[in-house]
């Protein structure tokens, strides 16, 4: 019995994926993105219409090479994400803000505290008023201490 792992062929696979329209050979992900930005174009240039008559045209163009930029491309250094997920990924972070356990705190705080590992929070527990000894647990007696 072999064992093949299939990821290296069926992603190289996927990327390869075309689709032939009139002639052309367009990559599936790029007509996607091309129909999804078309959208949003159109409406731009028909706001800029009014204003800058057939040069609001060259709207469209724009925006559809700018949404190719933001999917298509990667960040030049680090894991290489694409350009959306690194804008996602900068708002969501928390720069300037100390983390523990997903919640803020003030490093610069004056109250002390303990860390715990705990799956509860952790409260006050009161002290017992009494002691148990070895000798008590077996005739479950309590003695004051």
């Amino acid at each position: 019995m072999n064992v093949y792992s299939l990821t290296p062929l069926l992603r190289s696979a996927n990327q390869q994926r075309r689709v032939v329209i009139q002639g052309f050979d367009l990559p599936v992900r790029g007509l996607t993105i091309a129909g999804l930005a078309l959208a949003p174009s159109l409406v731009i240039a028909a706001i800029l219409w009014p204003f800058f008559n057939q040069y609001a045209l060259v709207a469209i163009p724009i925006i559809e090479l700018f949404a190719f930029w933001v999917i298509e491309s990667r960040t030049r250094s680090g894991l290489q994400l694409r350009q959306y997920q690194r804008f996602v990924d900068k708002r969501r972070s928390a720069s300037g803000t100390f983390l523990v356990c997903n919640r803020p705190i003030t490093p610069l705080s004056h109250i002390f505290g303990h860390v715990l590992a705990s799956s509860v929070p952790g409260l006050a527990t009161p002290q017992p008023s009494f002691v148990l000894t070895p000798d008590s647990r077996r005739k479950n007696v309590r003695r004051a201490a």
